[in-house]
């Protein structure tokens, strides 16, 4: 079962949607049926519209969002099946989001980004992905 995962920006641009959209479908069109996604910034909120918009349609996929802190909303309004990963609890507050993102590089196998610029913290999440084998689409190219 192959796991997609998501990250990018928080100030990814909207123009970037139909990308992410198409590639999604893509990915469910190769099999993939469950998707992970953050809940920080412009990117995630995008991603949480699309999956929101795709899974009425595609009904044999399942995502969910992953948030670092407990009770945490959705920053897309939907609690979409929300996940707190193990162990997340321990973590001090400024660290949670960082130990999210490796759990969520952890438990995915395909990473769909949009980073546009190096020396950017997705920059370094991406390169993390890269060294950890992740199948990596970033729609930003």
């Amino acid at each position: 079962n192959m796991v997609c995962t998501f990250l990018g920006h928080r100030d990814t641009p909207s123009s970037a949607r139909a990308r992410l959209i198409k590639e999604i479908h893509k990915l469910i069109d190769e099999g993939v049926t469950e998707f992970l996604v953050g809940n920080n910034g412009g990117f995630d909120l995008m991603v949480q519209g699309a999956l929101e918009e795709i899974s009425k349609t595609s009904n044999n996929i399942k995502y969910s969002i992953v948030i670092s802190r407990l009770g945490e909303a959705a920053i897309g309004g939907t609690q979409h099946a929300t996940l707190f990963p193990e162990g997340l609890e321990l973590a001090m507050p400024r660290f949670a989001i960082s130990k999210r993102n490796e759990w969520l590089l952890a438990n995915s196998q395909i990473l769909v980004a949009y980073v546009a610029y190096k020396g950017t913290n997705s920059y370094r999440w991406l390169q993390k992905a890269t060294r950890l084998g992740l199948k990596i689409i970033n729609i930003c190219e």
